[in-house]
């Protein structure tokens, strides 16, 4: 405990010298109090001459439309957000996405089954459908569970931006966003402009951590651009021990292989794109469910996804979008049978979906956005090998969806308000409409959002097959928002908000023992009582000449809210299962020269909570785990040979003992993660 409350007076030290660089520069302008977005090209060449925008300027107010389909900015749209460019996953010495992500406020990472790690929100394990991943717009979550993996996956190097709604996104997106959407952007041909090839290697004290290799292309030319990118992989989730309930364990090292291989087209010619991913995922896995596997087996996760999109600004004030959309995956497909040792599992499943969508976006006035469509989308999955859909008993399952959506943008003299809500009708569950309301104001150099949103989480195919009973209910929250943000000076910027999620008709895995026949059973269910989460969280970024400083902090409690009993601890009500109440989380980059940089990372989880052994009863023991820190640090050095970036970085220093909880009662052992390791970046780029 002593040394992280080094690290704490460390981490105020640190932020308070960085302020203290930026208090000479002269306070912002008339400016700063101008959204950009909403500027005509002549007002802008006006500024240009008079006001020099910092890259705090450039971040708050770039246009997003994650939030919204109208472009907005930071400040004005209706949802909390946090925007990660290019430049700072580069200078960050990151190996892959959850090294990114773990730098934002709110999002922590668990263990579910089978060696996967999900992602937790606001202190909510939300691994199933409560989370959407979009990858260049294309829907990454998986249809028979609707989980999205992480882990040595998604290049980054090729990622200009990640966009993530720290909050629901329903109203826009449906019943995989009931919590948040993580929307990752690659470079387009605009972008590349040419070649860009780049290499990762990671090493530990025994065995390699990773060996990636990228590949991206592209250019624009008058009204045509394309991009190309691919990417392979070779990675490990761990190389320390891991050790059952059951007191079994195993080394990682050889037996938790992540290794995985993308490709990634899009082709766009004036009003028409199209858009091909392949992402094929491989890993390997002894953990199981609750006891180890007499040896590690294969484990697949495969996706193809096609778009076509055409959009056109039909008018100056009217634009039409139209796109179809085709996804096929296998998840948590296992090619073979395991051993007869290890009760002959297999799980194999193929799942489709159709997705069609037409929208308008209209100015009715100045002061008047409308955005109005409608989407459907058809679901097929298939079984094989003489496997069977557990209700239907049938290899051979599909569903349909529609839902029609609007949402209204005004402009005021008090405040701009966004109203809309969205109406999903499936043909296997109860409907659900989800209307969301957004207040956003602004006050010199203070922004202020007042939000609601109702969300949903739509039961996946597998929910629905693994029913315990006759039906089961879409998960449904209610969630309130509000945030405020002050620009300090012209090159700092803080947001706070505070949150309160409440969840009904929440969808849980349940394992338990069959009163008629005595066996154990397990499957999907709804939690009829009201829980929940509420707290606060907040983020402060400085960027200049000098560098950049990034600060977030954390903190949520189930306090006064129903817990769902496959998720507390019954000893401390206020925690769930896996997940800190607190997070911290720092990343400071230092310009040393034109060339050279060098970055200090790390981030804390407070006290959490996990499954570790069972008794003579066969009843879950909780054991209690301290706070987790983990500090890094990455130098870089970029353009001293023209066109050439590299990095050499220490991932994990003091080499903590990483651990991934498992968020629920399935007594499965906590998974350890990646001791300390060593890691090299190349990156060369040829601009045309």
């Amino acid at each position: 405990m002593n040394m992280i409350k080094i690290y704490y007076i460390s981490i105020i030290l640190f932020c308070f010298a960085f302020n203290s660089f930026s208090q000479d520069t002269t306070r912002i302008s008339l400016p700063d109090s101008i959204d950009y977005s909403n500027l005509s090209i002549e007002e802008l060449m006006k500024l240009k001459s008079s006001y020099k925008s910092s890259e705090i300027d450039k971040l708050i107010n770039s246009s997003l439309e994650v939030a919204s389909r109208k472009p907005l900015s930071l400040k004005k749209s209706p949802s909390v957000i946090s925007v990660i460019t290019a430049d700072e996953i580069e200078k960050s010495g990151s190996r892959d996405l959850m090294d990114v992500l773990q730098l934002i406020p709110g999002i922590e990472f668990n263990m579910d089954v089978q060696g996967s790690v999900g992602i937790s929100i606001r202190g909510i394990w939300a691994q199933e459908g409560k989370v959407l991943v979009l990858y260049d717009g294309q829907e990454m979550n998986d249809i028979a569970y609707a989980t999205a993996q992480f882990g040595a996956r998604y290049p980054i190097n090729q990622i200009k931006k990640i966009e993530v709604i720290r909050g629901p996104g329903s109203a826009s997106y449906g019943g995989y966003a009931e919590y948040a959407v993580i929307n990752i952007i690659t470079k387009n041909g605009e972008d590349l402009k040419g070649i860009s090839v780049s290499s990762t290697l990671g090493q530990t004290v025994n065995t390699f951590a990773r060996q990636n290799l990228n590949l991206a292309i592209g250019n624009k030319k008058n009204d045509f651009s394309y991009s190309l990118s691919g990417s392979i992989s070779r990675n490990q989730r761990s190389n320390l021990e891991y050790t059952d309930v059951h007191g079994s364990s195993y080394s990682m090292v050889g037996n938790s292989d992540i290794n995985a291989w993308n490709a990634n087209l899009g082709i766009h010619y004036k009003s028409l794109s199209f858009r091909f991913i392949q992402d094929n995922l491989y890993t390997t896995q002894r953990d199981q469910f609750e006891s180890i596997l007499s040896k590690a087996y294969r484990q697949d996760f495969k996706t193809s996804l096609a778009e076509l999109k055409y959009d056109k600004q039909i008018t100056k004030k009217l634009s039409i979008l139209a796109k179809v959309n085709y996804k096929y995956g296998t998840p948590w497909f296992t090619p073979t049978h395991y051993d007869s040792i290890d009760d002959s599992y297999i799980y194999q499943i193929k799942t489709e979906r159709y997705r069609g969508n037409i929208s308008a976006v209209w100015d009715a006035h100045r002061a008047i956005n409308i955005t109005a469509g409608i989407e459907a989308y058809y679901d097929k999955a298939t079984k094989s090998d003489e496997q069977f859909f557990t209700k239907d008993s049938t290899q051979i399952v599909n569903y349909l969806n529609y839902a029609p959506y609007l949402q209204v943008l005004l402009k005021t003299r008090f405040a701009n308000l966004t109203i809309g809500g969205r109406y999903d009708v499936n043909s296997a569950f109860r409907s659900d409409f989800n209307p969301r309301l957004g207040i956003t104001k602004k006050i010199a150099f203070l922004n202020l959002k007042f939000l609601y949103a109702s969300s949903f989480r739509a039961p996946s195919i597998e929910n629905i097959q693994s029913r315990i009973g006759e039906s089961i209910l879409p998960e449904h929250s209610q969630t309130f928002e509000f945030e405020a943000g002050y620009q300090m000076n012209k090159n700092s910027f803080l947001t706070v908000n505070v949150f309160n999620i409440t969840t009904l008709n929440s969808i849980y895995y349940l394992i338990y023992t069959d009163p008629i026949s005595g066996k154990d059973m397990e499957g999907y269910s709804n939690n009829k009582e009201l829980f929940g989460s509420r707290g606060l969280e907040a983020e402060y970024k400085y960027k200049s000449s000098l560098g950049s400083l990034t600060a977030s902090y954390a903190y949520y409690t189930s306090l006064d809210n129903q817990l769902d009993d496959q998720n507390a601890v019954s000893f401390d009500r206020r925690a769930n299962l896996g997940i800190a109440n607190h997070k911290f989380s720092l990343i400071g980059t230092y310009t040393i020269n034109e060339h050279f940089f060098a970055t200090t990372s790390f981030y804390v989880l407070g006290k959490r909570y996990g499954y570790t052994s069972v008794d003579s009863l066969e009843s879950g023991t909780i054991s209690t785990f301290n706070p987790q820190v983990q500090m890094n640090v990455y130098l870089g050095c970029k353009d001293l040979i023209k066109g050439f970036t590299f990095g050499l970085g220490i991932r994990n220093i003091t080499d903590q003992r990483i651990i991934f909880i498992q968020p629920y009662n399935s007594f499965h052992a906590p998974l350890p993660g990646m001791g300390r390791e060593f890691n090299f970046k190349i990156v060369y780029t040829f601009k045309k």
